[in-house]
Order: structure tokens, then C-alpha cells, then sequence
């Protein structure tokens, strides 16, 4: 009877553990850091809005990052509580430049590779604001979230 207590007792622990186990393994397989880790290849690219835009002016400010894709295919991560507009600059080819990706969206190009791109970002924001956007190298639609 003691023996089968303990036995009982032993194997509810094991489960437990099992069980508690798989809730850590499955938090941090949905975790920004691990997302991080997948990832081939990820850039900063993130600005200080240099000036406001006006119906006048299209602002662009590029980031110091100089990306090269693999695989073919970059994705841009807007991580913003605001839209972006990105832009792809390349010596000797037309700039490429993505749709509006909104707050916590993805957008990828494709067909970029062998290159070496320049990062530009637009926001419709006040001068100073930082504007925060990843670029990995593959497709990776996850949206963003805090």
C-alpha cells in the first residue's frame, strides 16, 4: 500500500514536470527571442525621423544597415504602433519600394539577391520620432507583438 502511494505519488510529480515542461518549451517557441534565433539573418534598421513630411516633401530617411539577402527574399517587420513605408536603395538598380505595412505588419520583397541594399524608411510622423523596423533575410510574415 506505502509502495503504491509513493509510486502514484512519483509518477504525478513526473507528470507535473512533463507538463510544466512543455508550457516553458511552447512559451518560448512563440517568443520574439526565439523568432530571433530562427531567423537567418536580421538587421536593425531603425531611424530617427530626420523631418516631417508636408504635402510638399516626401521624407526618406535611410539607415546606416546595409543588408545582402540569401535566400532571395527580404522581410521587413514594421515595429511601430504606426504605418511605414519601406524603401529598398541599390547602386546601378531602381529603387524598390514596399506597400504601406502597418503597425506590427510584415512585407517582403522579392527577387533581391546577389545586391547590397541601402534601407529607407517613410513615416507620416513628427521630426525626431524614432521609427523601429527589422529586416530578415526569408520569408517571416509574423506580425510583431510586444
Amino acid at each position: 500500500m506505502v509502495v503504491k502511494k509513493k509510486v502514484t505519488i512519483a509518477f504525478v510529480i513526473i507528470g507535473i514536470l512533463a507538463i510544466s515542461t512543455m508550457i516553458i518549451f511552447s512559451t518560448y517557441k512563440s517568443s520574439e527571442a526565439y523568432r530571433k534565433a530562427k531567423a537567418k539573418t536580421q538587421w536593425e534598421c531603425s531611424v530617427v525621423c530626420a523631418e516631417k513630411s508636408t504635402p510638399d516633401s516626401y521624407v526618406i530617411t535611410y539607415s546606416d544597415a546595409k543588408i545582402l539577402s540569401n535566400t532571395g527574399v527580404l522581410t521587413v517587420q514594421n515595429r511601430n504602433d504606426f504605418d511605414i513605408t519601406v524603401h529598398l536603395l541599390c547602386e546601378g538598380k531602381q529603387e524598390l519600394v514596399s506597400d504601406s505595412i502597418p503597425a506590427g505588419g510584415c512585407y517582403s520583397f522579392q527577387n533581391v539577391t546577389d545586391k547590397e541594399y541601402t534601407v529607407g524608411i517613410h513615416a507620416e510622423v513628427d521630426e525626431n520620432t524614432d521609427i523601429k523596423a527589422f529586416v530578415y533575410d526569408g520569408k517571416d510574415t509574423e506580425p510583431y507583438t510586444r
